[in-house]
């Protein structure tokens, strides 16, 4: 007589229903981009991490750099596919604001002047290329999220990197903020995102939240206060680390083809 083995028979059970499910996400997973073209036009939005800046001995002044805005624009392509797994690169072209912002509060300070603050923008051009790979859990026929990392490249243009912000009162200058001369060209980021891919008749449009972390600081220089009446000159450091946290829109067409026939 064969003993009935409840343990043996939940284990068996609770296998195959795994392996069923691996099956059918991975088979919704190849499917992905079936009905989608694999390239996606992008536009992306991200906030730089503000500047660490040394502290002065002087509370009636302070230079600020202030946490940065970026916008971007690009493509993204999904070149390799296998079960749940995705890897994709991107190219995109970034628009970034240099924020910074200078205060002067007490009049004694500076002869016959009494109070001045002031913040100022500037913008630069980054060329940026990450390569991610995600995991893809399929939920739903038109819904599903992803979790997934990868490595990024950037490609900065530096611009008036000697003697960057400056302040003169009375043709005299009291303030001068100095970015290093030798930036590399290139940066290289790792970054992590989870996104929620959305399947629509004519469309599909993936939303990432994504956060990029350098490997070499975005900015950095020295900044000085000098001539102020009654306080000694002050010196100080800057570094903007060059992390971000980001959120993108990515929208992939649907194949024309599968469309009319659909």
């Amino acid at each position: 007589m064969v003993k009935f083995n409840l343990k043996l028979v939940a284990m068996s059970l609770g296998l195959i229903a795994i392996l069923k499910t691996e099956k059918i996400i991975a088979q919704h997973t190849d499917n992905l981009f079936n009905d989608y073209h694999k390239w996606g036009a992008v536009i992306q939005y991200n906030i730089f991490e503000a500047a660490n800046l040394t502290p002065t001995n002087n509370p009636n002044v302070n230079y600020e750099l202030f946490k940065n805005k970026l916008f971007a624009v690009g493509i993204s392509y999904n070149f390799y596919q296998y079960k749940n797994w995705n890897i994709k690169a991107e190219l995109q072209l970034q628009w970034y604001g240099h924020h910074d912002g200078l205060t002067i509060l007490k009049a004694e300070n500076i002869a016959d002047f009494n109070y001045f603050d002031e913040s100022t923008i500037s913008h630069d051009k980054m060329g940026y290329m990450p390569i991610s790979v995600e995991y893809i859990y399929l939920k739903k026929e038109s819904f599903s999220f992803s979790v997934g990392g990868g490595l990024g490249l950037t490609y900065y243009w530096h611009y008036d990197v000697s003697g960057s912000s400056g302040l003169e009162i009375n043709d005299t200058v009291v303030f001068e903020a100095f970015e290093r001369e030798d930036y590399p060209l290139f940066y290289f980021s790792n970054h992590l995102q989870t996104s929620v891919y959305f399947k629509r008749k004519s469309f599909m449009l993936q939303t990432s939240l994504i956060y990029k972390k350098s490997y070499s600081s975005f900015k950095t220089g020295t900044y000085e206060f000098i001539n102020l009446k009654s306080s000694p000159d002050i010196n100080g450091e800057f570094n903007q680390s060059g992390d971000f946290l980001g959120v993108s829109l990515t929208i992939y067409p649907k194949k024309r083809l599968n469309k009319i026939l659909s």
